[in-house]
């Protein structure tokens, strides 16, 4: 069965913890490691966005979640989009999402839309797995 949510979160500190509660919400029927593989990544993702998109607060984070086989995540601002490069390590704490991304979903991309761009990832939802 097919679920699918779309959420407009503030580009304030509060994002990353609103889009995790809208991911658990959607994934209450999926394993629990992969409810928390979405939670992480896609807390990830909105920080990226409120932290880098420059946005001022009349614009909105867009997370759209969609359900099936797969668990897609979507995350669009009016940031400008970007050029990933996995190669270049962080010395830091910070600036690690990419590479968990990586590390931990299916897929995923960066792709325009509209006057920003969107990042995505899938996870196999798992529905075929004890939770």
């Amino acid at each position: 069965m097919r679920s699918e949510i779309e959420l407009r979160l503030p580009p304030e500190p509060i994002a990353p913890i609103l889009a995790r509660a809208a991911v658990t919400a959607i994934g209450s029927r999926l394993p629990g490691s992969v409810v928390s593989d979405a939670e992480l990544l896609t807390s990830e993702v909105v920080s990226n966005a409120v932290k880098h998109a420059d946005m001022d607060p009349s614009q909105e984070i867009v997370l759209r979640v969609v359900m099936d086989e797969r668990l897609r995540i979507e995350v669009a601002d009016p940031g400008p989009p970007f050029e990933a490069d996995l190669r270049r390590q962080s010395s830091d704490t910070t600036g690690w999402g990419l590479f968990l991304i990586e590390a931990i979903a299916m897929s995923w991309g960066i792709e325009p839309e509209g006057v920003g761009k969107k990042v995505w990832f899938e996870l196999d939802a798992g529905l075929d797995r004890p939770r």
